[in-house]
């Protein structure tokens, strides 16, 4: 009986030392491979998290954002941003991805926004996606946090949607790499 809880300590031991943790906020490259946990030991997730809100005279985007611990990205595990987000114009719904959420993979899918990565501790990057046109096309968002200031009560986000790639091999003639939501506006947290 000894000898079985020795083994089994020991293999515990070997496993638990297998696990790496790394802080998200690196200057270097770590490639998301099983076993490598990705942490937010500093908590500047935190601030991402919350409902933040753009209008104009005519368009409305609304993101909720909520910070979740150990998330699947690739074969590692990291503390990620992830959202939904509703976008108007006109009054009209374009995009609701709150009660319409991504059913194409898994439970992963639910989100339309997962920010797994750091530029610095205010602005995060991760993916976005249009529930229609990712499946052609590729896109990157960048948030950068900005604190509340005397001209601004409430915290801000800098939202920034980029193009990263457009797939289209059996020519779809409903492929379409044109943004449905604004590319670049600053949201504020509501």
């Amino acid at each position: 009986m000894k000898n079985v809880l020795l083994i089994l300590m020991i293999c515990l031991g070997l496993y638990s030392c297998k696990a790496q943790v790394y802080p998200m906020e690196r200057d270097d490259y770590v490639s998301f491979d099983s076993g490598i946990s990705f942490k937010d030991m500093n908590n500047n997730l935190d601030k991402f998290q919350g409902t933040w809100e753009y209008q104009d005279s005519t368009s409305k985007l609304t993101v909720i954002l909520q910070k979740i611990e150990d998330y699947e990205v690739g074969n590692a595990l990291s503390d990620v941003i992830v959202g939904n987000y509703i976008y108007e114009e006109n009054g009209v719904e374009i995009i609701n991805t709150l009660t319409n959420p991504a059913v194409s993979q898994g439970s992963r899918d639910m989100y339309h926004i997962e920010m797994y990565g750091f530029r610095n501790s205010s602005k995060i990057v991760g993916d976005f996606e249009d529930p229609v046109r990712s499946k052609w096309t590729g896109y990157t968002l960048y948030l950068t946090y900005n604190a509340p200031t005397r001209a601004n009560s409430q915290p801000q986000l800098t939202w920034n949607v980029q193009i990263h790639e457009f797939y289209n091999p059996n020519g779809d003639v409903d492929a379409e790499q044109a943004l449905r939501v604004p590319y670049l506006l600053t949201l504020t947290k509501i």
